[in-house]
């Protein structure tokens, strides 16, 4: 690591710790006051955002309070990084850093990172990474239709013949007009966030590759840090129900299973998003890609049904979705491959002006 900058990266993983620790502590208060809200406003007259808010309190469980808390946790410390990662730094001029496009002067602090850049092919590389995601994403999604791993939710049988338990009609124009927007919005701010924000502070710290696999493995870890389907917690309105899901959201690090079909297709696809904005210094392919990618596995996930008792072995090459297992690994490869391929590598400057 570069002298000066190694104690940014160290912050960052800091941030992570403490959003967790205080998402924890957060979660049973927030479960608390939400149940209570749906009690107090329960079938009564009030303010329609109220009665919105009541009325979700009411029908959702512990997991979803935990993974508000835990939102919550995070955009409260945000502020307080920003001021850490510029303590006792001078200011920089405007452009000099990778994340400081639409910062203001004051706040932009010197850098010897890979800047963001302009780019004039930068719709072509959208949709370009948009229609190469989704489509090689899909492709698969086929070929596990096929081998009888999933069924169409309209078909009665599945490729091999096993029974669809829940036979229903799929609402194409209602997948799309819920999964587009959806996609897009997590596309733009995850890719702000990750690429365009910590990539470029990763790379004023350390070189390229090791950059690009830290920010892959940091980016694996907090999408791994999900609830495990099912789980309950005992207590949920006392003080430790948050540091119990902790504790049952860790303890999927020991399963070998969702470490080999999640965390690593989690950590390909964040390798992919970084090496594309490493290539191109700009986010337009990287947004295009995590656009095609989520938009694909949404419609794929609104339109099918994973086919149930498939033998354990399976669960290696073939999860519950379209980001799990060694087939959807070996297809963010190939699109990572493809990538290297229709780009050209965009070499690191230490000064950068518009």
């Amino acid at each position: 690591m570069r002298s000066g900058q190694q104690s940014d990266v160290l912050k960052i993983f800091a941030y992570v710790a403490a959003t967790l620790i205080l998402g924890a502590v957060i979660a049973p208060w927030l479960y608390n006051f939400g149940k209570g809200m749906a009690e107090v406003f329960s079938g009564k007259e009030s303010n329609a955002v109220i009665h919105w808010l009541a009325d979700a309190a009411r029908r959702a469980d512990f997991t979803r309070f935990f993974n508000r808390a835990v939102l919550l946790a995070a955009v409260l410390l945000l502020f307080p990084l920003m001021a850490w990662l510029r303590l006792g730094r001078a200011s920089g001029k405007y452009g000099d850093t990778p994340w400081s496009v639409r910062l203001p002067q004051q706040l932009v602090v010197s850098d010897f990172g890979q800047p963001l850049k302009r780019n004039f092919q930068g719709w072509l590389q959208f949709g370009t990474g948009f229609f190469l995601a989704a489509g090689l994403l899909l492709l698969s999604g086929w070929v596990m239709i096929q081998s009888g791993c999933f069924v169409w939710r309209d078909m009665p049988l599945s490729a091999r013949g096993t029974p669809n338990k829940v036979v229903e009609a799929i609402n194409w124009a209602a997948a799309v007009k819920k999964g587009l927007p959806a996609a897009l919005a997590t596309a733009l701010i995850e890719e702000t966030l990750f690429r365009g924000v910590l990539l470029g502070i990763f790379l004023r710290a350390m070189r390229p590759a090791y950059a690009i696999a830290t920010l892959s493995f940091l980016f694996a870890f907090v999408h791994f840090l999900e609830p495990p389907v099912g789980v309950m917690i005992s207590d949920p309105e006392s003080a430790s129900a948050g540091f119990q899901m902790l504790g049952q959201i860790f303890g999927r690090f020991a399963d070998p299973v969702p470490m080999v079909s999640t965390f690593l297709v989690l950590s390909a696809v964040g390798v992919v998003l970084a090496y594309s904005r490493y290539r191109t210094a700009s986010l337009w392919l990287p947004v295009g890609l995590h656009f095609g990618w989520v938009f694909g596995e949404k419609m794929f996930k609104a339109a099918t049904w994973v086919v149930p008792g498939l033998p354990r072995g399976v669960h290696w090459f073939v999860g519950e979705t379209l980001k799990e297992g060694l087939l959807p690994l070996s297809v963010v490869v190939i699109t990572g491959i493809l990538v290297h391929a229709m780009t050209r590598e965009v070499e690191p400057v230490a000064e950068y002006r518009n």
